[in-house]
């Protein structure tokens, strides 16, 4: 048993639901109608902007590669609309629920005004804790990583040795994803996800693979990671993908003088005990 060769995993186009959190984080939020409200997270549509992005990324992965050995997608309507638009050829998809979006539980489909009033407390550790921070009756990262990203990659690692992986799922998803596959500590969490390059936008792609990119030799564990995501060339009036180089990663082990210098650069909360 082992893992895939080559595993790409893309989040949906754009979603009527982007849209409407978008607007609300720029302090619009005349599209939290009752109507909107109601509507399952699972039942969002693609926008407009949305199925270009597919079709753009979609085309790319033909380039890479035409035909996959698997071909896996969340259940959630975007996502499904999304491996639809990508128009891959000879696609035959499997639904699997692991790879759904993280659950935001209550706070779902509320204004970011109502989540400060009423959940003053969760609010706060949102901003402090995004690792395992849980939305009221929802998902953690850390959750999200523990409980379907390892149920994705035992699943991948007893049925799918060797192959080509698509997968079609979530921006949150891939976050632990990434935080599984590379062995992320907590602090390099909070930093990719406090800096802007490393944000999964809408049809972003990560490309994991076992096959060393420059010399084509295979190693029993994956190793390397390449990002590719649609951008919109505003000079020729089309969506493209940028595609970042490729990056070789490995499990960190830490040495006893390691884990010092990890709890060194936390200062003490509490002084007068600390001595």
């Amino acid at each position: 048993m082992g893992m895939p060769l080559d595993l790409y995993v893309i989040r949906h186009g754009e979603s009527e639901a982007n849209v409407i959190v978008k607007a609300g984080e720029q302090g619009d939020n005349s599209l939290y109608t009752q109507d909107n409200v109601t509507v399952p997270d699972r039942s969002w549509r693609l926008t407009a902007t949305g199925r270009k992005q597919a079709d753009c990324i979609g085309r790319w992965l033909v380039e890479q590669q035409p035909l996959f050995d698997r071909y896996l997608v969340s259940p959630y309507v975007r996502t499904r609309e999304t491996a639809a638009t990508m128009a891959l050829p000879k696609a035959r998809w499997e639904e699997t629920r692991v790879l759904r979006e993280r659950s935001w539980g209550e706070i779902n489909t509320i204004t970011q005004e109502e989540f400060r009033t009423n959940y003053s407390r969760n609010w706060m550790f949102k901003h402090t804790d995004p690792l395992y921070w849980r939305p009221p009756a929802g998902e953690s990262i850390a959750d999200v990583a523990e409980d379907r990203v390892h149920n994705l990659l035992t699943s991948l690692n007893r049925r799918a040795e060797a192959e080509s992986v698509v997968a079609v799922s979530h921006g949150d998803f891939m976050f632990a994803l990434m935080l599984t596959l590379e062995d992320i500590s907590d602090e390099e969490f909070l930093r990719r996800t406090s800096d802007d390059a490393w944000t999964i936008t809408n049809c972003t792609c990560l490309h994991y693979s076992r096959r060393d990119p420059n010399t084509g030799r295979t190693s029993q564990r994956v190793r390397w990671e390449q990002t590719a995501r649609p951008v919109f060339n505003e000079a020729i009036g089309r969506w493209e993908v940028k595609v970042d180089p490729w990056r070789e990663f490995q499990k960190p082990m830490l040495s006893n003088g390691d884990l010092v210098d990890v709890v060194h650069s936390v200062d003490p909360h509490l002084e007068q005990y600390a001595k």
